[in-house]
C-alpha cells in the first residue's frame, strides 16, 4: 500500500494504520518501508511504536531504473536514494 499525504494532521494516516494493524491480527510483525527523505513518515511510524530495522543504501536508485518517474529530490530538498525498513511487534 502507498499513501500520499495531501492533508496532514487530520488523523487519516492514524486511521489507516489502525486498520492495517487490525487486518494483521494473528501476525507477529508488521513491516513497512519508506525512503530516506521522508522524515515525517519516519517520525509518524516511530511515534506509533515502529522500530528501524534496516537501511538499504541505493535501493531507490535501483528501483528508479524500473520506475523512472521516482523523483531525484524529495521532502526538504533531500536526495531520494535509500529505503528504510521499520517493524512493529504485534500481539500474536
Amino acid at each position: 500500500m502507498a499513501v500520499e499525504a495531501f492533508a496532514r494532521g487530520l488523523g487519516i494516516g492514524s486511521a489507516l494504520m489502525a486498520g492495517a494493524i487490525d487486518a494483521c491480527q494473528g501476525c507477529r510483525t508488521l513491516r513497512l518501508a519508506t525512503t530516506n527523505d521522508n522524515l515525517s513518515a519516519i517520525r509518524f511510524y516511530e511515534r506509533r511504536g515502529f522500530r528501524l530495522t534496516a537501511v538499504r543504501p541505493g535501493a531507490v536508485m535501483a528501483t528508479r531504473e524500473r520506475k523512472p518517474s521516482i523523483p531525484l529530490i524529495g521532502e526538504n530538498g533531500i536526495e531520494i536514494r535509500d529505503e528504510i525498513d521499520l517493524e512493529l511487534a504485534l500481539s500474536a
